[in-house]
């Protein structure tokens, strides 16, 4: 698995960093001739101490060869007092990125974005959701949430929260796809979390989600954004209480030090430590046993309790060939061919043949929006299974 990272930025420890360290380190670099590439990060002590995190701008170097230049220079001497520089790393979505579904064979039509167009009479009608008393609180760290008739609430309360709106609000670091200005090229996972909402739906009618978006269209999640997340999970456990954590994307670890994983790891400890709360991550679908994080977190002993990953089986005894497996996968759910919400899916699927080649441009196909579509993956595995911890709490309306 090749490691993706940010490119425009590096990140250093809010707890490390003191005025003047730009210009230090732009020196050290300049010295490892990189030049001076780090910029003014002009970031207010409110969103440093929120993420734990400060996002130093860079420009013109890559912030891989500015860590490595600048753990040279501290090794020898045992420090100058310079912050750790950690690269930004790109966790993907637990979702199959191949055209072919590997239980049915069906192709999605449309290249890597692996879901199929589903019938609307293929979809369960949707559970009214009116809740009277205090439903237990899915918080989806995903692409967002779009509204959709089938996720409509039917009174009271609304089924989905975006946390950006609440009271002292958790802001996100991933720009909305705005799909109603063109050009524009939806990535393969744009709707992903509408697509978990719905899941979620099914298995848990009683349940409310609260919304943080840390995915971008294509899948891709930022260290930094899932810290920031949990982060502020922890901080407002009291006044804007969650029962569950679901996160549906993962990485493998890029070295025994890894500072951007292990800062992801202290903030899953923080929200861990709230009573009752449970955290659902999914396994990943390299079909390996080589571990994959945060899933992977779930056998630390620390964590353990509060922790569960989760991969996809086809039966009892059958994991599902994409499923990542191993003693760190610690529970499983049929997470093939799974049918739920889609913001938007295209027509017309049937006349492409599953022995004609992929469409690659979703714009070639009529657009509809507001449909349903059939999706593989790990991520369906552990929304469904997060959907059952959910109805089995008070307010949940019963096991599905």
């Amino acid at each position: 698995m090749t490691m993706k990272y940010q490119t425009d930025h590096i990140l250093v420890p809010a707890s490390e960093f003191r005025p003047g360290d730009v210009d230090r380190l732009n020196q050290v670099l300049a010295d490892a001739a990189l030049g001076r590439p780090l910029r003014d990060p002009g970031v207010s002590s409110a969103t440093a101490s929120q993420c734990g995190l400060i996002r130093i701008p860079v420009d013109g170097a890559d912030p891989v060869a500015i860590r490595d230049a600048v753990q040279a220079h501290v090794q020898p001497g045992g420090g100058d007092g310079l912050p750790t520089i950690i690269a930004d790393n790109n966790a993907t979505a637990g979702t199959t990125d191949e055209g072919t579904f590997f239980a049915a064979g069906k192709k999605s039509g449309h290249g890597v974005a692996a879901w199929l167009p589903a019938p609307q009479d293929e979809m369960p009608p949707g559970p009214s959701w009116s809740p009277s008393g205090d439903p237990p609180v899915i918080a989806l760290l995903d692409s967002g949430v779009h509204p959709h008739p089938w996720l409509s609430a039917t009174g009271g309360l609304p089924f989905v929260i975006d946390a950006a709106a609440l009271d002292q609000g958790w802001h996100s670091p991933v720009p909305e796809d705005q799909p109603d200005k063109q050009p524009y090229p939806p990535g393969s996972h744009w709707g992903h979390g509408t697509f978990i909402a719905g899941l979620i739906r099914q298995a848990a009618p009683g349940a409310k989600i609260l919304s943080m978006r840390v995915m971008d269209s294509a899948g891709q999640v930022a260290d930094c954004a899932v810290a920031c997340a949990l982060n502020w999970l922890a901080d407002h456990a009291h006044d804007h209480p969650v029962d569950i954590v679901l996160m549906a994307f993962g990485r493998r670890r890029e070295s025994p030090q890894d500072d951007g994983l292990d800062h992801v790891r202290k903030a899953i400890s923080r929200v861990a430590a709230v009573p009752g709360l449970k955290i659902v991550v999914s396994a990943g679908n390299d079909g390996s046993t080589e571990p994959v994080y945060p899933a992977a977190f779930a056998i630390d002993n620390d964590l353990s309790s509060s922790m569960v990953s989760v991969g996809s089986r086809l039966s009892d005894s059958e994991w599902a060939p994409y499923s990542n497996r191993g003693p760190w996968v610690l529970e499983a759910r049929n997470g093939t061919n799974t049918i739920s919400t889609l913001p938007q899916t295209f027509l017309q699927a049937g006349q492409f043949q599953v022995s004609q080649p992929p469409i690659t441009n979703i714009h070639d196909m009529f657009l509809a929006p507001n449909g349903y579509a059939w999706w593989s993956g790990t991520s369906f595995a552990a929304a469904i299974y997060a959907g059952q911890l959910a109805a089995a709490r008070p307010g949940g309306q019963g096991l599905p």
